[in-house]
């Protein structure tokens, strides 16, 4: 699973924001709240980046926290944990249920917070454009598409939201129709095919012990 991780990884960092420091962003008027939300975390996190970007520099591993803290509170990570294990969520006991999204959000906020600390840089003229969303006023699933244009031809960034109360939560992320959860589920079905359940979750908390120190 090692290159898939890593191939996702550049995926991750355009996934919920382009990490630059110069960049644009342009939004409609009348955005919906699922759009409102993407626009406020997007800028929430480059305006983080911008007055911590020295600390960040000395300290990579000050990212994950800040990752952590402004990007993941929007994400259902039960539903994308459950999503992602397919058929094998279901077949799982209550206590593998539990350690897989533990250790599935870890891998989520250490596989991004490398990606945004290794192409940050790469990206100092990103613009992006969010296109309408649409949606009825009661559709209580959206998904809020945008084009990340970098000087080259514009990648298309969709998120995938529902209405979780009255909040808005991602459970998945599609760069260019490219879904995160399916891929995940893909590649976790393989293993666990081979190896279960049990075996897949210590190859991910191993993994993410071995990034605990923060982007390499």
């Amino acid at each position: 699973m090692v290159v898939f991780y890593k191939q996702f990884g550049l995926l991750l960092c355009l996934g919920i924001v382009v990490a630059n420091f110069g960049g644009g962003l342009s939004f409609a008027a009348n955005t919906h709240p699922a759009q409102q939300l993407i626009e406020d975390t997007t800028q929430k996190l480059l305006s983080q980046f911008d007055s911590e970007q020295d600390l960040i520099e000395a300290k990579p591993e000050i990212l994950r926290g800040i990752v952590a803290d402004i990007i993941l509170p929007h994400f259902d990570f039960v539903r994308m944990s459950k999503l992602a294990l397919g058929k094998h969520w279901r077949r799982a006991s209550v206590e593998q249920r539990k350690a897989f999204t533990v250790q599935f959000r870890e891998l989520l906020v250490n596989t991004y917070s490398k990606a945004i600390y290794k192409y940050a840089d790469q990206y100092d003229d990103v613009e992006i454009k969010f296109k309408p969303v649409r949606a009825a006023e009661a559709d209580e699933s959206v998904n809020v598409v945008s084009e990340v244009s970098t000087g080259e031809e514009p990648v298309e960034v969709a998120y995938r939201l529902y209405l979780k109360g009255d909040v808005w939560k991602v459970f998945d992320v599609t760069i260019e129709g490219v879904s995160l959860i399916s891929n995940y589920r893909s590649t976790f079905s393989e293993f666990v095919q081979k190896h279960g359940i049990e075996a897949l979750i210590a190859d991910l908390e191993r993994r993410n012990m071995v990034s605990d120190d923060g982007p390499a």
